[in-house]
């Protein structure tokens, strides 16, 4: 009984979420396929997307066929979310378990989070070229700030009576911070870098406009200039459509790691 409820209640908003797209792309062929209301040079019609998708499967486009676009946005956006994670959690872990780093890190933390990733661009061309690193820089800068703020503030939440009473068993910092207080921490922490995946891959795409040589962002930057704009939206529900089977796998992972934690 329960593992029917449980699976009913797992079906209905994918059936919501069926029908809201249903809806989308039935509006969309009536626009522009059936009644015209939009001109393809400013909305192409689904048909035209879906066959400029399947032509850029096997014909490449700006140096690669779709794939290797696709496959050059996750490589440089991995290298950035990566050390993001890496550095960011334990940085924010800290803040909020020692007061001296702190008070030595913070102020300088809390005056670069509020610069734009963009406006490091510049500067990381000048450092590494049109490059992978440039790309994977300005993504690491867009997601480090989600995972160190929301590790701070799990570990800041964790109830001080489970610290108390760890300590009254005997257990020493470093038994306490990794047995019960980042534990307790890991769905703030996990929050916080399912919000560092977003905004990591957000920028990459627009680092890539500016300077990409492959990738998604690069794939629209030269739709643009070939006044292709079935190839934009391809490029455009690509980057969408992805984004949403990444996060769906942090999900997932989150629910194996921490399976008391309901979805």
């Amino acid at each position: 009984m329960a593992a029917n409820t449980n699976a009913a209640t797992l079906s209905r908003p994918l059936a919501y979420g069926a029908v809201s797209l249903g809806i989308l792309g039935l509006a969309w062929v009536l626009a522009t396929s059936v009644l015209g209301w939009v001109g393809p040079e400013v909305l192409p019609s689904p048909f035209e997307v879906i066959a400029r998708f399947a032509g850029l499967i096997v014909e490449p486009f700006a140096g690669a066929a779709l794939m290797g676009h696709v496959l050059a946005s996750l490589e440089r956006w991995s290298y950035g979310v990566l050390l993001a994670i890496v550095f960011g959690v334990p940085i924010g872990i800290f803040f909020a378990w020692a007061p001296w780093f702190r008070a030595v890190v913070n102020p300088v933390f809390e005056t670069l989070r509020y610069i734009p990733p963009f406006a490091w661009v510049p500067i990381a061309i000048l450092w590494f070229g049109a490059s992978t690193a440039t790309q994977a820089m300005v993504v690491f800068i867009a997601a480090f700030p989600a995972c160190v703020i929301n590790a701070q503030l799990g570990v800041q939440h964790v109830d001080n009576i489970l610290i108390q009473a760890a300590r009254v068993f005997g257990a020493n910092q470093f038994r306490t911070l990794s047995r019960v207080v980042v534990p307790v921490a890991t769905p703030s922490i996990f929050t916080g870098i399912r919000i560092a995946i977003s905004n990591g891959w957000m920028a990459l795409v627009g680092a890539e406009l500016v300077v990409g040589k492959t990738g998604l962002g690069f794939l629209i930057a030269q739709g643009q200039q070939n006044d292709s704009v079935s190839t934009i939206f391809v490029g455009i529900i690509a980057i969408g459509v992805l984004g949403v089977v990444i996060d769906l796998c942090v999900q997932r992972l989150e629910r194996r790691l921490m399976p008391w934690k309901q979805s």
